[in-house]
């Protein structure tokens, strides 16, 4: 079932399906997926579940086009980072900016049940954060190729930024050290891209 449903969401989602998605989705977000009942579900968006139901067959497929369609939002973050349009720079800071804003939200407690209890959903999001790395990696390679950046290495920086987006989704430490996302972010492109030390005079 897992294999069909996943090729079946693949297909383009209508405006109401992804209405509601995004409605659903901050709800996974703070109470799970694994527990959650259609009924609870359909209670949220204000509509019968016989009307979930002529959309999607069962609660895994809902499930699965609610990952997919998260990950089509965060999949712009390439579109910014290869758009010869943009100043270098602005490619990185825009699509990154993008992926850790659309991140807002999203719990360890989600992605952990995601793995355990619905993979096949994990795996697309394996394979997304796989590509995601090597886009970082082309993008940096491009900017030494083109002497805006001087000689990394671009597996490491690319891992780095791999490591940021998992703290992003990390609520508790991001309300330890009194972090919105946005200011996560501005913080980390200012230390990526200025460093840490102060301007010798």
């Amino acid at each position: 079932m897992g294999r069909k449903a996943v090729e079946k969401e693949r297909k383009e989602l209508d405006a109401k399906q992804k209405k509601w998605l995004k409605k659903v989705l901050p709800y996974f977000y703070e109470h799970g997926v694994r527990k959650v009942t259609m009924d609870e579900i359909a209670i949220h968006l204000n509509i019968s579940k016989a009307t979930i139901y002529n959309y999607f067959q069962s609660k895994e497929e809902l499930v699965e086009a609610a990952v997919w369609l998260k990950l089509s939002d965060l999949s712009i973050m390439k579109e910014y980072l290869f758009n010869d349009e943009l100043d270098f720079i602005e490619r990185y800071y825009e699509g990154v900016r993008h992926f850790t804003t659309n991140l807002g939200g999203l719990t360890t407690q989600y992605l952990n049940e995601l793995k355990v209890f619905f993979p096949s959903c994990w795996e697309p999001i394996q394979l997304f954060q796989n590509a995601s790395v090597e886009n970082l990696m082309e993008y940096y390679s491009m900017g030494i190729k083109r002497g805006v950046f001087s000689t990394f290495n671009i597996a490491l920086m690319a891992q780095q930024d791999r490591l940021f987006f998992d703290l992003a989704t990390d609520a508790s430490f991001l309300a330890k050290h009194h972090l919105s996302l946005q200011i996560a972010f501005e913080e980390y492109f200012n230390t990526k891209f200025n460093g840490i030390l102060t301007k010798s005079e």
